[in-house]
Parts: C-alpha cells; structure tokens; sequence
C-alpha cells in the first residue's frame, strides 16, 4: 500500500507530535525524580548530622566523671541503638538514591526523541 504526500506529510506530523509528547512526559518524569532526589539528599544530610552527634555524645558520655553507672551506661546504650537505627535509615537512603539516579538516566534516554533529533519517520 503506498500512501500519497498529503497522507505521508499527515502521518509525519502526527508521529512528530507523538514523539514530542513522550519526550515531555520523560522530561517531567526525571524532573519529579530529581526533586525527589534532591530531598533525599537532604534527608541524608540531617541523618548523617545526627548520626555525628550521637558519635560525640557517647564518646563524651564514656569519658564522664560517672561512666561506669547503670545511668550513664543506659543512657550511652539507648544512644547506640538509635545510632544503630540511623545506620539503617542512612543505608535505605542511600539505596533510594541510587534507584533514583539510575531512573533518571534510564529517563532521560528516552526523551532523545527521533522528532528531537530532526529525523523523522523516513530516518528510519
């Protein structure tokens, strides 16, 4: 079947405006994944902040005059244990991360559209 220019110029638009379209929501959707990118970042950051004093505050509370009391060793103990759970959070975030930058180069390969590169379907 052969189709006529008008056909074939028809058909180009519609496969142009197709593929603009796609490339869009690929744009947007590695923009909503860098926003969410960015606040995992930053959730990373206060995690790791905490995480920090923590570390000198049972380094403090080891060298207190009153190390060696049931009090002081509950309180360096509950300290660790939310270390520890911090640990965990830290290493989540990070896994998330990287879910995230590698959705977002996957995302931003497919909005190199052939209507973005000036090709169209007789490119092909």
């Amino acid at each position: 079947m052969t189709f006529t220019k008008l056909q074939q110029g028809k058909h180009r638009q519609a496969f142009i405006e197709d593929c603009r379209q796609k490339a869009w929501g690929a744009a947007c959707h590695a923009d909503w994944i860098s926003k969410g990118l960015d606040e995992l970042l930053a959730h990373y950051g206060k995690l790791t902040q905490e995480d920090g004093e923590l570390e000198a505050k049972i380094k403090e509370a080891e060298t207190a005059l009153d190390y060696h009391t049931v009090e002081n060793r509950n309180k360096r103990k509950a300290m660790q244990e939310r270390r520890t759970t911090l640990g965990k959070q830290m290493q989540f975030t990070r896994r998330a991360r990287r879910r995230c930058r590698t959705s977002t180069r996957a995302s931003r390969g497919t909005w190199r559209s052939p209507a973005r590169e000036g090709t169209g379907v007789e490119g092909r």
